[in-house]
């Protein structure tokens, strides 16, 4: 294209824009509406993602087990969750985890598929305490003198070694996805199901209910509101989007009319429907440039002094510190800047495209 004629079309593009005024003001609002929904919805969702992330042993189910349970009643039951694990599509790990110099499966650095599924002692437990809290205020509640250590070897790190450890034994089921519930769930009810003998050989229940602790109903919850957010922002943004079409349609259109009579000449003179069609895809992409940099700034805002303490309002936290949020010139800055830009782009030279149809018939 010349730099003639792209001035030409430039020049014309902009008087189209302040020709219709009022027009144009509204497709530009209509447009920054829609703009602004849309990376809004994004912003939420992502925002949800990155905290859920976050939080520890969210994909984890831990099977709390008696505390008087033997070493060969906790084998017994950690044999029956092998085969689960084995089982399930949902579960890496494999039967080759379980070494033959362990009595339970034992998490190991060395092998990852290890940490899916494998058995903490009571003592364990109580070593994770240790290292949470403030040791002095944890021999105080459960009356631990100094010289408390334990040695599990005798114990092969299966039965409580520490005398008066009121922690629980538990194994511990790791997910690869979550968001397959009715798999989880089948999970669950065989864990449910497992029975042991007791010491005159009945069937009893091995596992309470209530001692299979996760996340999973949590997991649904947020995924569910994560889902209808997705979908209700897709559905508001085709409409606002068709609205915005319809509205630059009319100011293009009423732009078109004004210069009918221009038009005819033009193409009696020989004129190509590509050099007269320029000048209203100009005008188009001019409204919708600069109604994605106005959206863009509102959405800068929005995000750095609404959106997050809206968001630690509506999960219960104290602030905006306390819950995670990405920067936005490092994480959303160019992904909102390129979709609003399509956006822009495409409401413009679509409807201006169709706004011309009538006229440049042959």
């Amino acid at each position: 294209m010349k730099p003639s004629v792209f001035f030409y079309n430039l020049g014309q593009g902009f008087k189209g824009v302040f020709r219709n005024s009022v027009m144009t003001t509204a497709s530009i609002l209509v447009l920054i509406a829609c703009m602004i929904l849309v990376g809004t919805f994004y912003l939420v969702i992502d925002t949800i993602d990155r905290n859920f992330k976050a939080i520890d042993n969210l994909n984890v189910i831990e099977i709390m087990l008696n505390k008087d349970y033997d070493e060969g009643e906790i084998i017994e039951i950690g044999k029956e969750l092998a085969v689960i694990c084995n089982d399930s599509p949902i579960i890496d790990w494999e039967d080759s985890c379980w070494k033959e110099d362990m009595l339970v499966p034992k998490k190991n650095d060395d092998d990852a598929k290890s940490a899916n599924f494998y058995y903490v002692s009571a003592d364990e437990h109580l070593d994770m305490m240790l290292e949470m809290y403030d040791d002095d205020w944890i021999k105080a509640i459960f009356e631990f003198d100094d010289e408390h250590g334990h040695d599990e070897g005798e114990n092969s790190g299966i039965v409580n070694a520490v005398e008066d450890n009121p922690l629980r034994p538990s194994y511990r089921i790791s997910f690869i996805n979550l968001s397959d519930f009715d798999e989880v769930t089948k999970v669950k009810s065989k864990i449910d199901a497992i029975n042991i003998a007791d010491k005159n050989g009945n069937a009893i229940d091995a596992i309470a209910t209530e001692d299979i602790k996760d996340h999973v109903e949590l997991y649904g919850n947020v995924m569910s509101i994560k889902n209808t957010l997705y979908i209700a922002g897709l559905w508001l943004m085709a409409i606002f989007l068709l609205i915005s079409l319809f509205v630059i349609m009319n100011t293009i259109k009423l732009g078109v009319f004004a210069r009918r009579n221009e038009i005819t000449f033009m193409r009696l003179c020989g004129a190509t429907k590509s050099f007269i069609r320029m000048p209203f895809i100009v005008e188009g992409i001019i409204i919708g440039i600069f109604s994605a940099a106005i959206s863009f700034g509102i959405e800068f805002y929005l995000y750095e002094y609404l959106l997050k303490d809206i968001i630690s309002s509506a999960t219960g936290t104290s602030g905006s510190s306390t819950i995670i949020s990405a920067p936005f010139w490092d994480e959303y800055a160019i992904v909102l800047a390129v979709a609003f830009v399509a956006i822009g782009l495409f409401a413009g030279v679509v409807s201006s495209s169709i706004s011309l149809k009538k006229y440049l018939k042959a």
